[in-house]
């Protein structure tokens, strides 16, 4: 019965930012760029997805080192967080870990590698912890003694296995990791972390420590009993993929938005494959992946390897500094009053978005060439490239914000399509599909009856009215399913 009718395309319930925007790929550094293109070959997955996860946990390499300097009295750390946006089935798992695995990997070498000093610092901790603990209790002791006691107790190295990565910890949790490591890199394909500071295992929120994290603020942590843990200088790198009904959950979230948390991240929308991906792709060369290792153990030698509080500064060529001023002052604070009125408290971070995209391109660029990222000026080139994907998550953004604001009309009808596809209905009767689709979002009959209306409207079925069978009065509503539904992205 379906074919009958002349089916023409839907029209989208959402605007595709996603097939209007593409990821400016090419914009990326070397290594980076050929590794974002084969993952995404190989996964056969948007490039954007590839692209966002390499630059945000790219970043954590130099978190602590430099820092950006748009001006003399601003400057950004090199710090990026970022949020993939994606529904199930788009392969967000397999792109996440291609790109984690040289960061897990780096810190069981190494903990490997340093087992035996790692044992011995925490036999001296516990040494002159014994040491401390006696002579408190002597008569005798004077106050210098204990203190130059307690110097040589701080002054003892790691006593812990060192962290990169870490996944699903409470804020609690991270504050010691923080202490520990002074940098992490939150990265994984779920984003139950975040959750965890909304007071998931705490009845109050607590997002202080991430948007501290974020810029570097010194953090001070009280707790009864346990005095004061004062952590300085902390980051924390942010890589995470989630679906859209999480998205919209943050995007309401009034924690969340109040404390700044959604204007710090940079979002990803990727463009849908399904449907269209082959098994047989082309795999990632065991070149491209030495290639990338090597890239991120060397970051990370040098990371590790600096052992001084004070970050580095990178600088713009002067060209690149007139520029740099001229887009601020001619585009992006006309564009907080128009474009990103909407989104105004993440465009009042997008300039510094952009300074620490153009560092990290940067930085990158210098160790590949074997170049000192401090003693070299970031050339204009280079600031060109992180404008240019700096628009790409500002249009990212403007459709994110609007996103979160789906009114529940839109959200019912998403779930009846849903429900369509994942039974794979091409005709049914609307009292069948309501029963299949009710739950809290649809109050009643009547509320299911609003969709169907507004799902007509949009060419994505046809409610077709048939009288009752032998004499029966009472008429059936069918539904005829447009097919075109099977085949959208």
């Amino acid at each position: 019965m379906n074919q009958i009718y002349n089916w023409t395309e839907p029209v989208p319930l959402r605007a595709d930012i996603s097939s209007a925007v593409r990821f400016p790929v090419n914009a990326l550094p070397p290594v980076i760029r050929e590794m974002a293109i084969d993952v995404s070959k190989s996964t056969s997955t948007d490039v954007s997805m590839a692209g966002t996860a390499l630059l945000s946990s790219a970043s954590y390499c130099f978190s602590g080192i430099y820092r950006m300097a748009g001006k003399t009295d601003h400057t950004e750390p090199l710090v990026l967080d970022t949020l993939i946006v994606a529904e199930p089935s788009f392969k967000k798992s397999p792109v996440i870990n291609m790109i984690k695995s040289p960061y897990v990997q780096y810190s069981i070498d190494w903990n490997i590698k340093n087992q035996m000093l790692i044992s011995r610092n925490n036999a001296e901790r516990k040494i002159l912890t014994t040491r401390i603990s006696e002579l408190e209790k002597k008569k005798d002791v004077t106050a210098d003694e204990i203190a130059e006691l307690e110097m040589q107790l701080s002054g003892i190295g790691c006593t812990s296995e060192r962290r990169i990565a870490v996944d699903d910890v409470t804020p609690e949790a991270l504050v010691g990791l923080l202490y520990e490591n002074k940098t992490l890199l939150m990265i994984s394909d779920e984003p139950g972390s975040l959750m965890n500071f909304n007071g998931r295992y705490t009845n109050s929120a607590n997002t202080d420590l991430i948007i501290k994290s974020w810029s570097g603020d010194d953090h001070f942590n009280d707790r009864a009993g346990r005095g004061c843990i004062i952590l300085r200088k902390p980051y924390m790198s942010i890589c995470l993929a989630c679906q859209p009904y999480f998205f919209e959950n943050i995007m309401k979230n009034q924690v969340f938005r109040g404390s700044g948390l959604v204007a710090r991240f940079l979002y990803c929308f990727p463009k849908s494959n399904i449907g269209h991906r082959k098994y047989n792709t082309e795999s990632i060369s065991q070149e491209m992946l030495d290639t990338y290792n090597n890239l991120i153990c060397k970051l990370l030698d040098f990371k590790f390897s600096y052992n001084t509080r004070n970050e580095m500064l990178l600088t713009f060529e002067p060209d690149a500094a007139k520029c740099f001023a001229e887009y601020y002052n001619d585009y992006i604070e006309k564009q907080l009053v128009s474009e990103m009125i909407f989104c105004r408290d993440w465009g009042g971070k997008y300039h510094g978005q952009i300074l620490r995209i153009c560092g990290i391109i940067h930085c990158i660029k210098c160790s590949i060439a074997g170049r000192n990222p401090e003693k070299t000026n970031v050339d204009l080139r280079t600031l060109c490239n992180a404008i240019e994907i700096g628009n790409y998550y500002r249009e990212m953004a403007i459709y994110g914000y609007s996103y979160g604001e789906t009114d529940r009309s839109m959200l019912k009808a998403e779930r009846v399509i849903n429900k369509i596809r994942e039974k794979q209905i091409h005709d049914i009767g609307q009292n069948e599909l309501y029963q299949i689709c009710r739950g809290s979002l649809f109050e009643n009959a009547k509320s299911f009856n609003e969709t169907i209306e507004m799902l007509s409207e949009y060419r994505y079925l046809i409610c077709e009215k048939l009288p009752g069978a032998n004499g029966n009065n009472k008429s059936k509503n069918i539904i005829h399913v447009n097919p075109y539904i099977f085949n959208m992205n």
